[in-house]
């Protein structure tokens, strides 16, 4: 009797707990369901109107071996990165263009047109439809090559970097001997990644006595500001940088893997192009240092400031670079003429890893008298959405001063000898 009863109270126990797996599995497949069946609003398709945008805009990145930590070149690629896709779009934060386009008037724009942004924002809300199911598309696949076609001179790194297994992010600085004989002008200068998918960034600069190591002062005399996806800016109208005789490059190179290559060991050895100017329409393009006084302590945020600096001879600039600016604040930078006219340079939101030189549609001229005025609004960098694919930034110390250069030609320049 005893033994029946147990057995009894055994199978109602066993009984429940089925029931209650059952249960489960059953809400968990409805919900599944619903989701497999979620209604779908959108007018556009990913293969018909979504991928020739991702393709044309975005996999320059945004593809298999590339830097960004996830392609989208395929219908089965973006669809499970739809959310992530909206929260960045929305933030503005891709594709990586982070000056505002009704501020100043800057070259090659990355920003989406208006009806980029409502095609991709409207399949990522609608439902993320395929599009006809025996639709195919052509294969999108890593280019890795010159923007601007073979240089007419290549230097590779000296020796290939190894990046070990447990190493997700480091700085390296490279140095590289020029082996010129005789000063010559540079038009453009380029960095052909050796592995793309671990090169974040780059500064290529010449070398001098003095000139900045890995995490220190910001060099003199850059040659490129190198980010994924950008193309080589020559210099135009005969404007070129001076490379004196036997130079030699400073490359630093920020590398950081993606999710995919964790605890992987990686190895890179970068190329730099070089593309010369013609020496007899050559004018020199030097870097006006913008410095602002000491910065509020790092704990203080939303706060502003303010600084100018004068311009003592007339002037045309062509550039403006953040050199030694912390991420997620507020830049503002405008010309203050000497009639008292203010003409907007640039305002943009600052972000880790895309520090970048932003060129001017037009020489824009600064009469002696001039000033040019920064404004820093220093935001709290929680308030920040983090960056495509990488956890939210943290609050950073930044360095105790800002720091940007103004590229510029002596107004009416003439032509001038190596």
């Amino acid at each position: 009797m005893i033994a029946r009863l147990k057995g009894s109270r055994h199978n109602r126990y066993v009984s429940r707990i089925v029931f209650c797996v059952l249960v489960v599995a059953g809400a968990l497949l409805a919900t599944r369901h619903g989701q497999a069946h979620k209604a779908v609003t959108s007018k556009y398709t990913y293969n018909d109107d979504v991928f020739p945008i991702l393709r044309d805009r975005c996999s320059r990145c945004h593809v298999q071996g590339g830097v960004a930590p996830m392609s989208l070149m395929t219908y089965d690629e973006a669809f499970p990165w739809g959310e992530s896709i909206r929260a960045e779009l929305i933030a503005a934060h891709m594709p990586p263009w982070n000056a505002d386009g009704g501020f100043g008037e800057l070259k090659h724009a990355h920003a989406l047109s208006p009806n980029e942004l409502d095609v991709i924002l409207t399949w990522v809300t609608g439902g993320n439809p395929r599009g006809s199911l025996d639709q195919k598309l052509p294969a999108v696949t890593l280019v890795n090559d010159w923007t601007m076609g073979k240089p007419d001179l290549a230097l590779p790194l000296p020796s290939e970097y190894a990046m070990p297994a447990d190493s997700m992010e480091e700085t390296k600085e490279f140095t590289i001997a020029t082996g010129t004989t005789e000063a010559r002008w540079v038009r453009a200068v380029d960095l052909l990644p050796g592995t793309p998918a671990i090169v974040r960034s780059a500064v290529i600069f010449v070398k001098t006595a003095g000139a900045s190591t890995a995490g220190g002062p910001a060099p003199e005399q850059v040659l490129a500001r190198w980010v994924p996806g950008l193309d080589a800016e020559p210099l135009e109208g005969g404007a070129a940088y001076r490379l004196p005789a036997g130079a030699e490059l400073g490359v630093r190179i920020h590398y950081r893997k993606t999710w995919s290559y964790e605890s992987k060991p990686m190895a890179d050895r970068s190329t730099v192009g070089v593309y010369f100017a013609q020496a007899s329409a050559a004018q020199e393009v030097y870097a006006l240092p913008l410095t602002s006084p000491a910065l509020p302590a790092a704990d203080a945020t939303n706060k502003s400031i303010t600084f100018t600096q004068a311009i003592d001879s007339d002037l045309q600039a062509i550039a403006l670079s953040p050199e030694q600016v912390p991420a997620n604040i507020t830049l503002q930078v405008q010309a203050v003429l000497p009639n008292g006219t203010r003409a907007p340079m640039i305002r943009l939101n600052t972000r880790a890893d895309w520090a970048r030189r932003y060129w001017f549609e037009h020489p824009m001229a600064l009469p002696r008298g001039s000033k040019i005025e920064v404004t820093a609004n220093l935001v709290d960098p929680d308030l920040m959405s983090a960056a495509f694919g990488s956890p939210a930034a943290p609050k950073a110390t930044g360095p105790s001063t800002l720091r940007l250069a103004l590229d510029v030609l002596p107004a009416g320049a003439k032509p001038v000898a190596p």
